[in-house]
């Protein structure tokens, strides 16, 4: 089983349509949908009520929950504790909340954090990247045999 987390650029790329990412996320969250039984997507609380409050700034508060329902059909929200919050403040790298969401991955020992703001993040342990990357790379994998090890 691949783990991945993802960051709220590319949940908020898919939800509100932005261009030029939109096309990218569509194709992202049907791959992670169709690769459910070897892919698995976690993200944060922090994710969540992120893209909560966006969606519903941008659009509306039904909108945001309804948005929110449906990513939690396939996405599973990781706990985010307060030692992960002390490991954030003490290395916060160039972005305090990408900094919680590193740290909320690496606690659960996901390794592949799905971001368009990779060079926001502290990378010991993980990879940072895009969604477009990540697809090329699973599916380099699954050519080769190599797919989930």
């Amino acid at each position: 089983m691949t783990n991945v987390f993802l960051d709220t650029d590319v949940i908020l790329d898919l939800f509100i349509e932005r261009e030029p990412h939109h096309s990218v996320a569509l194709r992202f969250f049907s791959y992670l949908q169709l690769h459910a039984d070897s892919i698995q997507a976690y993200t944060s609380p922090v994710v969540i009520a992120n893209v909560g409050y966006i969606l519903g700034k941008a659009r509306s508060e039904f909108y945001a929950v309804q948005k929110i329902k449906g990513l939690r059909d396939f996405v599973r929200v990781l706990p985010m504790t307060e030692a992960q919050i002390d490991s954030a403040i003490q290395r916060p790298g160039d972005d305090f909340e990408d900094s919680l969401q590193y740290h909320c991955a690496t606690a659960s020992a996901v390794k592949i954090i799905i971001t368009r703001n990779g060079d926001d993040f502290l990378t010991e342990g993980v990879q940072a990247l895009e969604p477009d990357e990540f697809m090329k790379i699973e599916l380099s994998d699954v050519c080769s045999g190599d797919f989930g090890q």
